[in-house]
């Protein structure tokens, strides 16, 4: 759990080099957009505050993008009570977090990108956690709607794959995955970095393919 904030600090780093100010679509959710654009606090009682706004603003206008933005802010206050050895609300927290994130995919069954955005959170994601279950079969389902990403998109999918095969203990299935993605041209490097749960930064590919196009409510 202490490694959760590192994690979601990659994601609004991405994010925050895409601004989409001056879009209707900001005005409809104010704190989503203030999250898009300068990130979740770093500290905790302005974190907390964020992150029951964003609560308040899905309650309101039931925009997705409040609510998975709410996961997330629910993941970086489990982090911060983990830190402190808080486990109790620590182990709360994360729940809730995880809750209303496979919320946000089961009441949008057919949206991949929010799909792809539980799969990125999960697939790098201690084993411990139980998370690679979940990333197995989102990104199977992802994999299936080729037509849907080009393949940039793909390759972190298959990657995301990979990661979860192996914290499944599934290393037969992980090192065939991997045989496949290294014999494809232009893989970044990035994806063969030895320590398991080092996530990639997000890429611009993914900040325009998947989330200002959520952000838009498409």
């Amino acid at each position: 759990m202490a490694q959760i904030r590192k994690y979601y600090w990659l994601f609004w780093v991405g994010v925050v080099c895409a601004v989409i100010a001056n879009t209707a679509y900001a005005m409809t959710a104010p704190e989503a957009d203030k999250v898009i654009q300068h990130g979740l606090p770093e500290q905790p009682e302005a974190l907390a505050e964020t992150t029951q706004a964003l609560f308040q603003e899905f309650e309101k206008t039931k925009n997705v993008t409040s609510l998975i933005f709410y996961s997330y802010g629910m993941l970086r206050q489990a982090n911060h009570f983990s830190v402190v050895n808080d486990f109790i609300h620590a182990s709360e927290y994360a729940k809730t977090g995880f809750f209303y994130l496979d919320e946000a995919v089961d009441s949008h069954e057919d949206n991949s990108r929010i799909r792809y955005l539980r799969a990125r959170i999960d697939a790098y994601l201690p084993a411990v956690i139980g998370r690679c279950v979940v990333t197995l079969d989102d990104t199977e389902r992802l994999l299936k709607e080729k037509n849907v990403f080009d393949n940039d998109i793909l390759k972190h999918i298959e990657y995301m794959r990979y990661k979860a095969l192996v914290n499944c203990n599934q290393p037969q299935q992980a090192e065939l995955l991997m045989e496949k993605i290294k014999a494809k041209t232009c893989v970044d490097a990035n994806f063969f970095d030895p320590n398991l749960h080092a996530e990639p930064e997000w890429d611009m590919n993914e900040v325009t393919q998947i989330v200002i196009p959520l952000f838009k409510g498409e």
